[in-house]
């Protein structure tokens, strides 16, 4: 049975109400028979006042406000968190920018700074390594003409003197033991050795007359040896350097030896005579040389000629640079400032500190060599009961001038 039976209900009550009259009387039809004024919703007074007791629905919210309205509160928090994180890391951005900006400052100061501590501290070294020098009044040539003589403003030509004298001897006036033109090329960009083989029978301006190439010095001093090198072989010398043999042996045990490959005859030949070489003791094969044994290795002579004693200075003054090209500017002060001493010249300290200057540019580059007589312009003689070497003097004169100003300074491989 129906659930409504169990409960009481009554069907006739339910069409008795179905039969009521509902319609509205004609005194409470607020409305009329047509549809409600809609005009009466839509108008708002201007205070914000109520119609019909219907209140004027509030400004709508933004896109913005309305999405916030309907978001759950989670997200609305997430939203929140997110954008106080990216105010945060705009913040960090900001300081990192900052501090990025105080580095580069920072940075900038500090390369001012290095590249003024590498502008003045060369000049500062070298005011103190060039007053340890002695200096000699410059003289000119008498016997030639400037203007008779080769000369280029990209070549510096300094004539280094190695000078063994004695105790009882004065040092201007014995002999050259070494000759050695140093020509730094700054076109070419290289430093070229050139020896003058000491027994080569030369015109002495001086004497008036003929003698050895190293007796120039016992007749007019070192300036003698400058003026008979420019008569004879028509080249401009700026200036020349002497050294004693004391000197060598403290520049090169100032950049720690020299690497030189020595035969076991000269090894022999040291070793053998410790009169002749200062008991000093050589071991054949690649050694690096004390400043002592490279003097004895410089000075040996009696196992073959003067050539090869000169190829053996050229060695020498080759490892001495590339030591020094390797130690760099430190090293090169090391050196000068140890060698300084015992050096005397004629050139002025502007004009050293310019030459020197020069010389470290051209480091990256060649060092050719090569020896006055050249090969095939040369033959040995017997002047005076003495065996010297007779020269082809304009030959000479000739190559010197075009090895000097006119060639790059490389070996005839490597121009290929």
């Amino acid at each position: 049975m129906p659930r409504f039976d169990k409960e009481g209900f009554n069907p006739d009550k339910r069409i008795r109400n179905d039969a009521r009259d509902r319609s509205v009387p004609e005194d409470e039809n607020y409305y009329g028979s047509g549809l409600p004024d809609l005009e009466m919703f839509s108008r708002r007074a201007g205070n914000g006042e109520v119609r019909d007791r219907q209140e004027v629905a509030p400004p709508r919210r933004s896109t913005r406000q309305e999405s916030d309205r309907f978001q759950p509160a989670v997200t609305r928090d997430v939203g929140e968190a997110q954008r106080r994180r990216n105010a945060q890391s705009a913040k960090q951005q900001q300081a990192v920018r900052k501090k990025k900006q105080a580095a580069r400052i920072k940075r900038k100061l500090i390369a001012v700074v290095i590249i003024a501590v590498i502008l003045i501290s060369p000049v500062l070294m070298a005011s103190g390594v060039l007053g340890k020098i002695s200096y000699d009044d410059h003289v000119a040539n008498q016997y030639v003409s400037a203007a008779a003589l080769e000369s280029s403003h990209s070549v510096k030509n300094i004539l280094l003197l190695g000078v063994d004298a004695r105790a009882d001897e004065d040092s201007e006036t014995s002999r050259a033991d070494t000759m050695m033109l140093i020509s730094v090329d700054t076109k070419h960009h290289c430093i070229k050795m050139t020896s003058f083989l000491r027994d080569t029978w030369v015109y002495i301006p001086a004497k008036d007359g003929e003698q050895r190439l190293n007796a120039a010095s016992t007749y007019a001093g070192y300036s003698g040896v400058v003026d008979t090198i420019e008569y004879n072989f028509g080249i401009d010398i700026d200036g020349y350097v002497v050294a004693d043999f004391q000197m060598f042996q403290v520049l090169v045990d100032s950049i720690g030896g020299v690497q030189v490959d020595v035969t076991e005859e000269e090894a022999n030949e040291v070793t053998s005579h410790p009169g002749r070489y200062g008991d000093v003791v050589l071991e054949p094969g690649d050694q690096v040389l004390t400043g002592e044994q490279a003097l004895a290795y410089c000075r040996i002579r009696k196992i073959d000629t003067d050539f090869n004693r000169t190829q053996r200075q050229r060695t020498v003054v080759t490892s001495i640079i590339n030591q020094a090209k390797k130690g760099g500017p430190l090293r090169l002060y090391k050196m000068a400032s140890a060698s300084a001493k015992y050096i005397e010249t004629d050139l002025t300290k502007s004009q050293l500190l310019s030459i020197a200057t020069a010389a470290v540019r051209c480091l990256s580059g060649g060092m050719p060599q090569e020896k006055v007589p050249f090969e095939g312009t040369w033959d040995y003689a017997n002047k005076g009961g003495a065996s010297v070497i007779a020269i082809d003097v304009e030959k000479n004169k000739e190559m010197l001038i075009d090895y000097i100003y006119h060639q790059d300074g490389k070996e005839p491989d490597e121009t290929e």
